[in-house]
């Protein structure tokens, strides 16, 4: 069974993220539900405001492109006139979206301490243990795991948490094209089992409908 992030994290996590840059990223992963290395792969120019799409690459390098709804649209529009940080200037389209950052000893400080410098390099794909730190940075920062923690916390549990979601409110069919997945019954041996939850749903859902068509207990009658 999928293991979603703990409830409340979402919102702890995009507080946490200070920078555009970083919220959006975060988007990518908590709303459209993309995976860590088809995150590390976006660049600027993958996003579509006019069409409102984002064109990612998954396995083999087969490509979709997803619809951007809501909030993340917002967080696009002011990236886009937003300066990069430890970079200096506005995004370019063939930058990354999350990229690597260099820190260098730059001197030492009234005290003797060392100061350091950071250079970002957004024309430059970052490694999968560089955007691990970035997402337990941030993680830290919101509180979810301590100081010093890499590990508890796995970023994947992002996209349980939008597929399941997006399995309740759209069907399984909806999250299995979202997620890139090639066979219904990948998404189906995941994400395909019901709980109390569900059920309660359908029922809502049954009771609403019975209300709109308005059955009579005639009508009961003859369909017997």
């Amino acid at each position: 069974m999928a293991r979603p992030l703990p409830a409340g994290a979402r919102p702890q996590l995009l507080e946490a993220a200070k920078h555009p840059r970083d919220r959006l990223a975060l988007f990518c992963l908590l709303i459209l539900g993309i995976r860590r290395n088809e995150l590390a792969g976006v660049q600027i120019r993958d996003f579509d405001l006019l069409r409102r799409t984002l064109r990612v690459f998954g396995k083999g390098q087969k490509e979709r492109v997803i619809p951007l709804r809501g909030p993340i649209l917002a967080e696009l529009g002011l990236l886009m006139v937003t300066e990069l940080p430890h970079v200096g200037r506005l995004p370019e389209p063939d930058d990354h979206l999350v990229y690597p950052v260099d820190r260098r000893a730059d001197g030492k400080g009234p005290e003797g301490q060392i100061v350091w410098s950071f250079q970002g390099r957004p024309k430059d794909r970052i490694s999968m243990p560089a955007i691990h730190r970035w997402w337990y940075r941030i993680a830290q920062d919101a509180g979810l795991v301590g100081r010093g923690v890499t590990q508890g916390l796995n970023m994947h549990q992002a996209r349980h948490a939008f597929a399941m979601e997006l399995r309740r409110v759209a069907g399984v069919e909806a999250a299995s094209q979202a997620l890139g997945h090639s066979d219904l019954s990948t998404t189906l041996g995941i994400y395909g089992h019901q709980d109390g939850t569900d059920l309660e749903r359908a029922m809502d859902r049954y009771a609403a409908w019975l209300e709109r068509e308005e059955i009579s207990p005639e009508n009961q009658d003859e369909s017997a």
